[in-house]
């Protein structure tokens, strides 16, 4: 056993050299500061030694055991019995509910019911801080886990997106790899749910044996009218890969910078009743080219020899140039709007009633250095969510890293409310809000414990989830 210890320090010692090589480091992206490529590193000595997974992959020994799908369970041996919890305050998805409830649960995580701690009777357990239901990240590129580390910060959006272009020749074990520690992170992570984009079926796999419930964005991008139609059978065959597996599938548009008006044409049928989404108004170059026609992005197209002909610019924001395009969407998705104004969203809102606004402030700092307009969108009273984008343009795929840099930047900001945003809203946003996102009896949305709360209630640097169920 001595032998093989030091074999595994060996090994371990050996990952750690190659990462110090630079020209390993360029095309893996393993940084040894990043807690996803040490998980790959370590997962990777293991499958040597056939032993048992790398402990931070584990999730926490409980009586439970969770499927993809939130109402199906793989029931243990051990019988189901109730538990009753009482935490300091209970946020039902909802609201906070007032002190002294206690929260009865099975021991499969089913909610039960949440009564007053006078009805409860014994066997009452009393637990720190909060209790609330599992997470949703409405927005995440997880086939894009192995560029964690690769990409430098603050390049603008153009010259990210020619970096992804750049960064395609990846091993397929190596991708998957880093799918499924991604995903294993998230759900210890207190993510129950993810609104995730698809540009190829790498990620099936790693989804259908997940905890986590996806619902998967196919995406589809062709700027150029001559490559409309090849663009849409190629993401269509995907999207009908997918559907064999799940129905939580949809075909969506990239971006108002990478569809033409033939391809947003092709794409428009699939819109209806169907959760959409929509990289929008992420930078300021995407705002430059519908309002006057110039800017980076022609730049770009021309660097890419990608025809830019026949774009005629509208003088109007991008958002409100493609929005007819997406209005029999429901509900629509709309994702970053770093710079999107007042105009857009009193626009948008008017004529359409089930628009959801998703913040990725960790990303838009990672890109562009910008950060969305949070306080604007709730003075308008707009539905906001949130996401983590991928670990090509993000730290970590953490909700609550998140949240922890919106009220950063939001002192004033009410965890409640936030809360809300990345619960019962973000189901709301993904058609999931019968299942997931609220504390709700007969439901199984995950359960998890918040800690670390300021003396104001408010998540700040010291605030932590942990997984229940």
């Amino acid at each position: 056993m001595p032998a093989l210890s030091h074999r595994r320090k060996s090994l371990f010692r050996e990952c750690k050299v190659r990462q110090s090589n630079p020209v390993f480091r360029k095309k893996t992206g393993f940084f040894s500061s990043n807690p996803y490529n040490r998980l790959i590193i370590n997962k990777k000595i293991d499958s040597i030694f056939k032993s048992t997974p790398y402990q931070r992959l584990q999730l926490p020994e409980r009586e439970t055991a969770t499927c993809a799908q939130p109402a199906t369970f793989v029931v243990q041996s051990k019988p189901v019995t109730l538990r009753k919890l009482q935490p300091q305050r209970i946020f039902n998805g909802s609201e906070l509910l007032a002190p002294d409830q206690v929260l009865v649960v099975n021991s499969l995580g089913k909610v039960i019911d949440i009564i007053p701690a006078t009805e409860a009777g014994e066997g009452v357990e009393r637990i720190a801080g909060w209790m609330i239901p599992g997470l949703i990240n409405c927005h995440c590129h997880l086939e894009l886990s192995h560029l964690a580390g690769v990409i430098p910060e603050k390049t603008g959006l153009p010259g990210f997106v020619q970096q992804i272009l750049s960064c395609r020749d990846f091993p397929e074990a190596d991708r998957l790899l880093a799918m499924e520690c991604a995903d294993r992170l998230m759900w210890q992570g207190g993510i129950q749910a993810v609104g995730d984009i698809s540009n190829r079926i790498d990620s099936l796999q790693v989804k259908t044996n997940s905890s986590i419930t996806y619902h998967n964005f196919i995406e589809v991008s062709g700027w150029m009218p001559s490559v409309a139609e090849k663009r849409y059978r190629s993401a269509k065959q995907v999207l009908d890969k997918f559907l064999e597996s799940t129905s939580r599938a949809s075909l969506v548009p990239h971006a108002p910078y990478s569809v033409s008006a033939e391809l947003w044409k092709l794409l428009e049928p699939h819109f209806y009743g169907r959760p959409i989404t929509l990289h929008n108004q992420e930078s300021k170059a995407e705002q430059s080219l519908f309002e006057k026609g110039k800017g980076e992005w022609p730049e770009f197209y021309s660097a890419l020899q990608i025809g830019n002909e026949h774009f005629l610019h509208s003088g109007k924001s991008s958002l409100q140039s493609i929005f007819s395009y997406l209005q029999c969407a429901a509900p629509l998705l709309l994702v970053h709007n770093t710079f999107t104004t007042e105009a857009d969203i009193e626009q948008v809102e008017s004529q359409h009633d089930a628009v959801f606004w998703c913040l990725c402030p960790q990303a838009n700092r990672y890109i562009e250095d910008a950060f969305p307009p949070a306080e604007l969108f709730r003075k308008k009273n707009s539905k906001l969510v949130v996401g983590t984008d991928s670990l090509a343009s993000n730290h970590s795929l953490s909700i609550l890293d998140e949240m922890k840099l919106l009220a950063q930047h939001f002192p004033a900001l009410p965890a409640e409310e936030m809360l809300r945003w990345a619960t019962s809203q973000g189901a709301a946003a993904l058609q999931l809000e019968d299942q997931l996102g609220y504390l709700r009896p007969g439901t199984s949305p995950g359960i998890l414990q918040l800690e670390g709360l300021s003396s104001e209630e408010s998540i700040g640097p010291q605030s932590r989830i942990t997984r229940w169920w």
